[in-house]
């Protein structure tokens, strides 16, 4: 396979020491043609009321819907089988009370979804999502890392150097997946 200029596994990151020259970096990486999906932002407090772009789309909210429907309807099912299987005279009045079990719904779907948020927090983080860029140390000190995974061989020279105004700029190389290490 032919490795393309962009996926030279080269990575360029940005230490900006405040959120507006991380603004001024990310756009100088739109401007130079660097697609928004490509562009990393880490930082411990979120940016967007600040223009820079927000990160990549997750399944996350819909994981976490999946799993309060999930969790109401064991709920409802628990509720309302409890009530079934066991023969009570009631006089005529309903088996399955509506509201009772409204109370049991709503609590097993919002168990659902906090088990689910928990799971997918648990398991994105154990995958290392972000672990493309080891800059825990410059976040955790309050500054805003900005960076690339991979840069076109004609473009890196000149981005470096016009990154070095907004920042400490770091550069490196990923090992390839495919070389054993």
């Amino acid at each position: 396979m032919i490795a393309s200029p962009m996926n030279s596994g080269d990575e360029i990151l940005v230490v900006c020491p405040e959120p507006e020259s991380a603004k001024r970096s990310v756009d100088a990486l739109l401007g130079a043609g660097i697609p928004a999906n490509d562009i990393v932002v880490l930082s411990s407090e979120p940016l967007e009321h600040r223009g820079i772009p927000s990160p990549q789309k997750t399944l996350m909210p819909w994981l976490v819907v999946l799993g309060a429907l999930a969790g109401g309807s064991a709920g409802f099912l628990l509720s309302s089988l409890t009530q079934k299987s066991y023969a009570v005279h009631t006089g005529g009045m309903q088996v399955v009370t509506l509201w009772t079990d409204g109370i049991i719904t709503y609590e097993l779907t919002m168990l659902g979804a906090i088990l689910t948020t928990g799971l997918v927090f648990l398991l994105t983080g154990l995958a290392g999502g972000r672990g493309r860029f080891q800059a825990a140390r410059e976040v955790a000190e309050g500054k805003v890392v900005v960076g690339v995974a991979s840069l076109p061989a004609s473009l890196r020279e000149k981005l470096t150097e016009s990154l070095k105004a907004f920042g400490v700029v770091k550069q490196g190389r990923n090992p390839s997946p495919d070389v054993s290490g």
